[in-house]
């Protein structure tokens, strides 16, 4: 009965507008007077039954016009066009009725397709307005890109309450146009000048197809209009359909790099690890996780995950339970328990290993170096050994740019382990590591503490305003390391191109940006530490670089000490380890690393400070957070005199 009424009640609204179209054709071509009424009122009816019919084909009669589109006027256009054609052929062709001027037949079409399409319009601007008063008022935003992207966003807009002020593009083409009704008002660096004039609340990036470089750019200029941004999804989500232009993310990790992202080389890897049983040590990590769950898709015939955290490997294997064939074994044990590695190996038939397992944070192993040494490189030694024993093919060892120059006793256990593995006997296991810089999001790296102390509005702490680093996502990460599986050959070591250094302190400033609590999170710097560096390198001076197969990813040529001598030693080492001394360990580490820094480097005095965001702050803001001592003394401000770790960089 509803239906009923509803289609009887949406005749009745197209009758009344056709009617109203064809009297007013009549009265246009007859200068305003009524001539042939009787003609008139009798071929009303029948227009009105044939657009009926036209639009029913045209599937037009269900009168939900709430999001009357392109799309639908195109459909009108061609019911009407199909209904004028009916119209003439019934009068002329089926009537014989000549006296109706050819003329009418035009001016109807036209005013019924403007007066039908008008109807369906104001509809949905009706009904949008009520809706915007029943949900509050629009929440008013300016969008980045006028591109096709955005084209898409000011259609969906409206549903989720927003307004779109303005749009800004850098193409100087667009400047002073329309899009969709909303005026590109200029470049991107008139940001911070237009969220002021125009009021706005939100910064909508809809440039989905933007590099990372291109999106530091955008998301600097977001951060210095001092409102919160977000971005539409990238392009290869959107063509996945894994998520709609409507679903705005926040400016991810990938943007904070200055670079395009490695794309991982996906059929060389698979061809490598198909079939084969791979083991992936330290795997509960975040390279580890991110390599497990990215050579289950290479489908090897079986994936050996092991951890000695408990926890971390529970949750990973909870992560992989679905969507996968691939049978994994996940293993709760220590590396350095030879015993048991050796046991695990022979039973599962192990050909290719991943070793992630390394004790990786600076201070902790500054605090510990015999226990960093046991892990890092004795365990090293007799699992290399072990698995060359238990006939492994593959060998590969992550290790890090630390190793370069290493300042710390983190950074000498990683050299310690290129050296390592570089001197395998090359007829047998085929063993490379690969170097890489920070790991950005990965556990206790400096992203999850920025962005943890900037959730509790607390203080940021960076140890140096001139402090740099290599960045790289996990994903990137993973990449390179399965990439260099597939290129490197016996003894190499592999290096990522990672572009240019990122300040630390660019790094927080972006991150508080992304945030939008400018005036809320001030930036401290505590001072550097023991075994840390103010810039990282990725080669020494005495290796050759030389490319490889993949634009990306380079190999550093050097001499290293044979077999024989590096295990003579790493003999006379561990010997000096066992006294648990720490000076001997670090006097002996530097008769194998000459290039180790064991003199401490000497920070530039700095009692640590905050710096706010400048125009953002105010006075009583800054007042606040405002350190004028160092933390501890009395005149430092309660809320700062709880110590704050300082990131791992």
């Amino acid at each position: 009965m509803l239906l009923r009424r509803h289609i009887g009640i949406i005749f009745l609204i197209h009758s009344v507008t056709v009617g109203m179209g064809l009297m007013l054709a009549w009265l246009l071509h007859f200068d305003f007077t009524l001539p042939n009424l009787g003609l008139l009122l009798s071929a009303a009816p029948i227009l009105v039954v044939i657009r009926w019919a036209a639009m029913f084909c045209c599937n037009l009669t269900h009168g939900y016009w709430r999001h009357t589109g392109i799309g639908d006027l195109k459909d009108l256009l061609e019911a009407i066009l199909l209904g004028s054609l009916g119209f003439l052929a019934f009068l002329r062709v089926l009537c014989g009725v000549d006296s109706f001027p050819l003329s009418i037949y035009i001016l109807e079409a036209m005013l019924a397709f403007l007066l039908l399409a008008g109807l369906r319009v104001g509809t949905r601007i009706a009904l949008q307005k009520r809706e915007s008063r029943c949900s509050g008022a629009p929440i008013p935003v300016l969008i980045v890109g006028a591109g096709s992207a955005a084209v898409l966003l000011l259609q969906v807009l409206k549903a989720k309450n927003y307004l779109a002020i303005a749009l800004v593009d850098d193409d100087p083409v667009k400047w002073e146009t329309k899009l969709c009704g909303v005026p590109v008002l200029g470049p991107v660096d008139q940001l911070p000048v237009l969220v002021q004039r125009l009021a706005v609340r939100e910064i909508l990036i809809a440039i989905p197809s933007a590099t990372g470089a291109q999106m530091l750019r955008i998301t600097d200029f977001c951060g210095r209009a001092g409102v919160p941004f977000r971005a539409v999804p990238s392009l290869p989500d959107l063509v996945d359909g894994k998520v709609t232009i409507s679903e705005f993310r926040d400016v991810n990790l990938d943007d904070l790099l200055r670079r395009e992202p490695v794309r991982l080389e996906s059929e060389s890897v698979y061809a490598r690890l198909c079939g084969r049983v791979v083991m992936v040590t330290g795997a509960a990590g975040s390279i580890g996780s991110e390599l497990c769950k990215q050579i289950v898709r290479c489908q090897p015939k079986k994936l050996v995950c092991v951890d000695q955290a408990e926890t971390p490997l529970f949750n990973l294997q909870q992560s992989m339970l679905s969507g996968s064939n691939v049978e994994t074994v996940f293993l709760v044990t220590d590396i350095t328990d030879t015993k048991q590695m050796r046991q695990q190996l022979m039973e599962h038939g192990v050909r290719v290993i991943f070793h992630a397992a390394a004790y990786k944070h600076v201070p902790m192993t500054e605090e510990n170096p015999y226990e960093v040494l046991k892990n890092n490189v004795f365990g090293l030694l007799n699992f290399v050994e072990t698995a060359q024993e238990c006939h492994c093919e593959d060998f590969l060892l992550i290790s890090s740019d630390k190793a370069v120059k290493p300042s710390s006793l983190m950074g000498c256990t990683k050299r310690l382990g290129e050296m390592i593995v570089s001197s395998r006997d090359p007829s047998r296991m085929r063993c490379l590591s690969v170097r890489f810089g920070n790991v950005l999001g990965s556990q206790g790296s400096v992203v999850p503490l920025f962005l943890e102390q900037i959730r509790t509005r607390r203080c940021v702490t960076v140890t140096h305003p001139e402090m740099t680093r290599y960045f790289m996502t996990t994903s990137e990460a993973v990449s390179l390391v399965l990439q260099a599986f597939t290129v490197g050959e016996h003894g190499n070591i592999l290096v990522l191109d990672m572009g240019d250094p990122v300040r630390i302190l660019d790094l927080a400033q972006t991150l508080i940006r992304m945030s939008g609590k400018e005036d809320q999170v001030g930036i401290v710097y505590s001072g550097m530490r023991p075994g840390e560096k103010l810039f990282e390198e990725l080669f020494y001076d005495s290796e050759v670089r030389l490319p490889t197969v993949l634009p990306k990813v380079m190999r550093a040529e050097t001499k290293l000490p044979g077999l024989l001598d590096l295990h003579r030693r790493l003999f006379e080492l561990e010997m000096v380890a066992n006294s648990r001394s720490g000076d001997l360990i670090r006097s002996k580490i530097k008769q194998i690393i000459p290039e180790y820094q064991w003199e401490r480097p000497v920070a530039t005095p700095l009692w640590p400070t905050v710096e706010m965001f400048p125009g953002r702050a105010g006075a009583e803001a800054f007042a606040r957070a405002k350190v004028q001592a160092p933390i501890g003394m009395s005149s430092v401000p309660r809320a700062l005199q709880t110590p704050i770790p300082a990131p791992e960089a």
